[in-house]
């Protein structure tokens, strides 16, 4: 596979840049959606049971730290991603034609 052509090919079937086709926004809207509606159940739910408010820090915790975490993996791959691709455009002494000696 030629240099151009690996990094034509989309990776994990996401394009990005400039020509990219915009995504729909009705997933991210859905999701965020039925999340805000199961945040106001559980904060309905332990208010009216009667019990403390705090019980709700530990899940908000856990889905904060969550949340972080999968920011930290998608920065973490585009570095991946651009390093691959830089790997992929340096050009061997063949491809551009030099001279090579083999003593």
């Amino acid at each position: 596979m030629s240099v151009h052509a690996a990094l034509a090919r989309p990776v994990f079937g996401a394009p990005r840049g400039r020509h990219a086709k915009p995504r729909s926004a009705w997933p991210r809207v859905a999701v965020r959606t039925l999340f805000l509606a199961c945040a106001v159940i559980s904060v309905v739910a332990v208010v009216g049971a009667g019990w403390p408010p705090v019980l709700l820090v530990v899940p908000a915790a856990a889905l904060l730290l969550l949340v972080a975490a999968v920011a930290k993996l998608r920065t973490a791959a585009r570095k991946i991603d651009t390093i691959f691709a830089e790997e992929l455009t340096v050009e061997t002494p063949a491809e551009i034609g030099a001279p090579v000696e083999i003593s």
